[in-house]
């Protein structure tokens, strides 16, 4: 039996930011994992004209299609909306689904400020809907295995985390205005690479308690395709460096526009032992985008001076069907397992708007401490 509503019945979810494109994220990634999926039903899809949303409908079987978003979601047999767009719309387009008392889904990161977020949440806990996040990362099988590694004690007592990647994306690929516009609105280095890889690294070992960051823009500019020159002013190369709640120490330097490429590599260090989570081998330019990669190797040494070896994630860990394509949508598809199955307990869920309110708390402390020099104190609790 599926995981639904409280009852046998799909959850059934409408769309925004799919597109004929497969390439793009939401085609990528959402639609896949949630067709795979028997507790959801994909119902329609939204674009900006009927065209698009016509295309859209046809390239992935989806029903109905709309050029008007809010036509969609005020269809009375919707039960949640699936914004998957620019952090620019997001305020525009989930407030609408909240105010049509629909669950609502957000893509990461969550609205464009502070102000946006918690408007978000708020209106949302006053229509009592639920809502989910797009930090998918957490729900990852290597994540969870990598959890009840160090909670076993493979690696004794956690001593320290060092985590550092650099992503030359900007560098070795050709990039249009559009994209050059959503790295500086989105403020990229600091909200979309350390958001996704600090709530991702708190899920493998836990929260920060207290640090010290340097946010500083070191790639000033770039060329587009069309061969103009323009700046870059947000933050792209960001040290954090403190420790956690447990007292490990933790640091980490990411680096979103950079002119070399430094492939994910973290590191967990221990009384005992040490695990390796990296991508290992170059991505190519393409992948090289801010969020965090989806296939990635673990190594393991149980002792110190012992040579690491490769650990295979146990097929246990993987909670989605065989269905779920591989790559992109096996994250996503958990994430929304997880929301699903929290519906239907009536249970929170793990990420849902309180949890980005309080990333997005982490990423404004790790501007004040950059903007004052000085080192802060965070505690990661829900409002």
């Amino acid at each position: 039996m599926s995981v639904t509503n409280g009852s046998d019945r799909k959850i059934r979810i409408g769309i925004i930011g799919a597109s004929a494109d497969t390439w793009a994220w939401a085609s990528a990634a959402h639609v896949p994992a949630l067709k795979s999926l028997p507790e959801y039903e994909l119902v329609a899809v939204a674009s900006r004209n009927q065209a698009n949303a016509d295309a859209a409908a046809k390239v992935h079987g989806i029903p109905h299609a709309y050029g008007d978003y809010l036509e969609m979601v005020r269809r009375p047999d919707l039960d949640m909306i699936c914004v998957s767009t620019s952090s620019v719309h997001h305020h525009a387009l989930v407030m609408p689904a909240i105010e049509a008392g629909k669950h609502v889904f957000c893509e990461w990161p969550f609205g464009t400020n502070m102000q946006e977020s918690l408007a978000m949440r708020d209106f949302a806990r006053q229509r009592g809907v639920r809502t989910l996040v797009g930090l998918q990362t957490r729900y990852a099988p290597i994540v969870r295995y990598v959890r009840d590694l160090i909670a076993n004690g493979y690696i004794g007592k956690l001593w320290s985390v060092n985590f550092d990647r650099a992503n030359d994306q900007t560098a070795q690929k050709s990039v249009t205005r559009e994209y050059y516009e959503f790295l500086e609105r989105a403020n990229a280095g600091l909200r979309i690479l350390v958001g996704h890889s600090l709530d991702t690294l708190a899920a493998y070992v836990g929260e920060l308690a207290d640090l010290q960051s340097y946010c500083e823009v070191e790639m000033n500019e770039i060329t587009l395709a069309t061969g103009e020159t323009v700046p870059l002013t947000h933050r792209d190369h960001i040290l954090v460096q403190g420790r956690l709640g447990g007292g490990a120490v933790f640091s980490s330097l990411l680096k979103q526009n950079s002119p070399t490429y430094k492939p994910f590599h973290l590191e967990i260090s221990g009384s005992k032992g040490a695990l390796i989570i990296t991508t290992g081998e170059d991505l190519l330019p393409a992948a090289r985008h801010p969020g965090v990669p989806f296939e990635l190797t673990l190594l393991g040494t149980p002792g110190h001076g012992q040579p690491f070896e490769r650990m295979d994630v146990p097929a246990h860990y993987r909670l989605v069907p065989d269905a779920t394509p591989a790559g992109q949508p096996v994250d996503v598809a958990h994430m929304y397992r997880h929301f699903a199955e929290a519906l239907a307990k009536d249970e929170p869920c793990d990420t849902d708007f309180d949890h980005a309110v309080m990333r997005h708390r982490l990423l404004e402390t790790i501007q004040d401490s950059a903007d004052a020099g000085a080192r802060r104190t965070f505690t990661a609790q829900r409002d």
